[in-house]
């Protein structure tokens, strides 16, 4: 075999990391599929940034089989209908101290202490993945999500056809209408408009053709981070997760830096249906979802793109001018406090 083969095949345990915030009851549903997995070889590392709804205990009750689990009377319940058998090996970690322990179960849950953002909360099990020497892949996955058997292994036969790939993306879809797409992979973006589209956003999956399909990759500029598979050679040359954004363009900020040394790649086949929303309790249109949003957008302009600020503060007045002429005349406050916070 040589040397590049042997790169390219690595160390093939995958470290899934979820992150927790009082959202336990999603968090069991996305475990209950992703131990269903057809991939043999894979760990998960639930991550609870400080919940205040007893998450911890709930998640525990879960794997030591105390409270039964009953699958969600939706759309997609019956994913998860005959639950995983119990008890699932678990071992309960706290605090920074337990990103240099060893894992000894296939579930670990970390207690971080505090609220790190989605970020944060997601670099303590980066870490935490990354000492295990078995590690070749990180799998960030939003705790309000459910996969299927074969979505894992499909994400990862795409990272190894190609090895200049460092984020793989997969399709995904709404949890209550599994047949529309919310993103094929994650979204294009504009500088010059400050905007980023979803790719496929709102269409019926069934009605998109293999060639367009196929023709994803040359559109994607950010994989979003619903679903990111990253290799650890990523990890390793670009780094972790940029955390002063607390919320919001983590991913485009992780693009960005990785400029040309890695592509954004897609596995087609491989589906994850997404509670859109539920894993930061953002409701359309919050002050604190805005105000992040705008916050996040300025800091990735002022950090990655300097020479572009105009066009983010453009962006930004064509959105108020947008809300205000629709009589949304409430957004204007949390986009003024992240602009008097930013540039005041």
């Amino acid at each position: 075999m040589s040397r590049e083969a042997a790169e390219a095949k690595g160390p093939g345990r995958v470290y899934v990391v979820l992150v927790n915030w009082n959202g336990a009851r999603d968090t069991v549903e996305c475990l209950e599929s992703l131990f269903r997995s057809e991939y043999p070889d894979f760990r998960v590392v639930v991550c609870d940034n400080d919940s205040s709804d007893g998450s911890v205990g709930h998640l525990l009750d879960w794997a030591s089989g105390r409270t039964p689990y009953c699958a969600p009377g939706a759309v997609l319940g019956g994913l998860t209908a005959v639950p995983v058998p119990k008890p699932v090996e678990h071992s309960l970690l706290d605090g920074p101290a337990a990103e240099d322990a060893p894992c000894s179960a296939p579930l670990t849950i970390i207690r971080t202490g505090k609220n790190l953002g989605f970020a944060g909360g997601n670099n303590v099990g980066i870490r935490f993945s990354l000492r295990q020497g078995d590690c070749g892949f990180v799998w960030l996955l939003n705790n309000d999500t459910v996969v299927l058997p074969d979505t894992l292994k499909k994400l990862v036969a795409r990272a190894r056809s190609d090895r200049t790939i460092g984020i793989v993306g997969a399709t995904l879809c709404f949890y209550d209408r599994p047949g529309t797409v919310q993103a094929l992979g994650g979204a294009s973006f504009n500088k010059y408009r400050s905007l980023s589209r979803l790719l496929g956003n709102e269409r019926e999956l069934a009605r998109i053709g293999a060639a367009e399909l196929g023709g994803v990759e040359g559109r994607l500029d950010w994989v979003s981070g619903a679903s990111m598979l990253v290799t650890r050679r990523f990890l390793a040359e670009v780094g972790l997760m940029e955390e002063s954004y607390f919320l919001y363009f983590e991913e485009l900020d992780w693009a960005l830096r990785a400029g040309e040394r890695f592509r954004m790649g897609y596995a087609p086949g491989a589906r994850v249906f997404h509670k859109h929303g539920a894993a930061t309790n953002e409701r359309k249109g919050a002050d604190t979802s805005i105000y992040f949003r705008f916050r996040a957008c300025i800091r990735l302009y002022r950090k990655l793109l300097p020479y572009h600020m105009p066009f983010c503060l453009y962006g930004i007045g064509r959105y108020l001018a947008v809300n205000l002429i629709k009589g949304r005349g409430s957004v204007f406050f949390p986009v003024s406090r992240a602009l008097r916070e930013e540039f005041f």
